[in-house]
């Protein structure tokens, strides 16, 4: 694999010297594999294969819980029948023999871990490049590459079983980071807020309802808290809505004037005044609205992840789950919206914002006239696995007429 620059081919990202080192350490204190690599380093990310073979004996002897060592990798490759095909025995030696110092784990991991990705990036790069010379609709071709980039940031997610001491102490290094245990972003509805802490980072929320019930006023009215009150980055996709839609819906609220009001356009000199107000204050609140009838699950990461690098984010609403396009044309809804809701929830972990949802309860609530459950969720599939149900939320929020507008 070569990437090639203006002055001729440079050889890809790689540092076999931060491996042997990694592995050296290994095999010189077995606890370093669970403590900086378990979960995290896979042999692939290795661009030696002597390298990967000794980093898969390591993962198999640590998955069968014995103490990782000279002695039980050299087993393991021997029973493997790879320990010629590593160099033999004296390649382990001469892996431990060349170790600067174990103390330096952490960073030969964190070297290999980001050459491993940059290579699977390189990757993606050469086949996108492909698929823009081979494939004659150019609109699956964007789809098919930014499903390839989707794939190289999801690898960065996947984590293994890990110590509670370890979590322990990455826990409290967060909460060092942050200064204290403050709340997620706030919803704006104390009852909400009081039972979830606030919307958390890397969360995937659904809010969901029947027609008219107010999940979509409920998703704004949160957006409005977040972006006016606490002054943070909030992005809405909305394709059931116009832009100019979800627009009077906020000054709506903003104002506290009735929808059907602002349709009609019969106001007040002083609701003139009190509309002006509000869209001063809009104006100035980092709100972002995609209008589109048509979004994919890498659409949204695409958008976030630009928004993000330019202007930061901190929430993500999107109106609503079902719209959303499935990649498999032949693939069922159900499957579909499984497959979306994923998404979805990784999006929101690689991100490290919370992803609100808003989703449509099926008839059945109706017909049987009691509290919903989650299995209501329309084409729910694996919904109701990330749903916080905030379906009592919206009767409250209906009911108390904090907006008058329906969904």
């Amino acid at each position: 694999m070569t990437l090639v620059i203006e002055r001729g081919v440079k050889p890809p990202p790689e540092n076999p010297d931060a491996e042997a080192s990694l592995l050296g350490a290994m095999l010189m204190d077995g606890a370093i594999y669970n403590e900086v690599a378990r979960g995290r380093l896979a042999p692939p990310d290795l661009s030696r294969e002597q390298h990967r073979l000794v980093l898969a004996a390591i993962a198999r002897v640590a998955e069968r819980s014995e103490q990782v060592s000279f002695a039980s990798v050299q087993s393991e490759l021997l029973a493997k029948e790879e320990l010629d095909a590593v160099g033999g025995p004296q390649f382990l030696v001469g892996l431990m023999q060349n170790v600067p110092t174990v103390a330096h784990a952490e960073t030969y991991a964190t070297i290999v871990e980001r050459t491993g990705l940059l290579r699977r990036l390189i990757g993606a790069a050469n086949e996108i490049a492909r698929l823009a010379l081979t494939r004659e609709d150019s609109a699956a071709a964007v789809a098919d590459a930014q499903e390839l980039l989707f794939t190289v940031s999801e690898s960065t997610l996947h984590r293994d079983i890990v110590p509670l001491e370890i979590a322990l102490h990455r826990y409290a290094e967060q909460i060092n980071a942050r200064g204290d245990l403050r709340l997620g972003i706030r919803s704006g509805l104390d009852s909400i807020d009081k039972k979830t802490g606030g919307l958390q980072s890397s969360d995937l929320i659904i809010i969901a309802g029947r027609p008219g019930l107010g999940k979509t006023s409920l998703a704004l009215n949160i957006v409005e808290n977040a972006a006016v009150a606490q002054r943070k980055t909030c992005a809405v996709f909305s394709m059931e809505m116009s832009e100019l839609q979800v627009v009077q819906r906020l000054v709506s609220m903003r104002a506290e004037i009735d929808g059907n009001r602002l349709r009609r356009g019969r106001l007040s000199d002083q609701e003139f005044t009190a509309i002006s107000a509000a869209s001063s204050e809009l104006q100035q609140a980092p709100i972002f609205i995609e209008e589109s009838s048509r979004l994919t699950v890498t659409d949204v990461l695409a958008k976030s992840r630009r928004l993000q690098a330019e202007r930061g984010l901190d929430l993500v609403v999107i109106d609503y789950l079902q719209l959303i396009e499935g990649a498999e044309e032949d693939e069922s809804r159900v499957l579909e919206v499984a497959r979306i809701t994923r998404g979805l929830k990784a999006i929101a972990r690689e991100l490290e914002v919370p992803v609100v949802a808003l989703s449509q309860l099926s008839r059945q609530i109706e017909q049987r006239g009691t509290e919903p459950m989650l299995s209501d969720l329309r084409e729910s599939g694996s919904i109701e696995d990330f749903d916080l149900h905030f379906q009592s939320e919206l009767t409250r929020f209906r009911d108390l007429g904090e907006t008058r507008e329906t969904a």
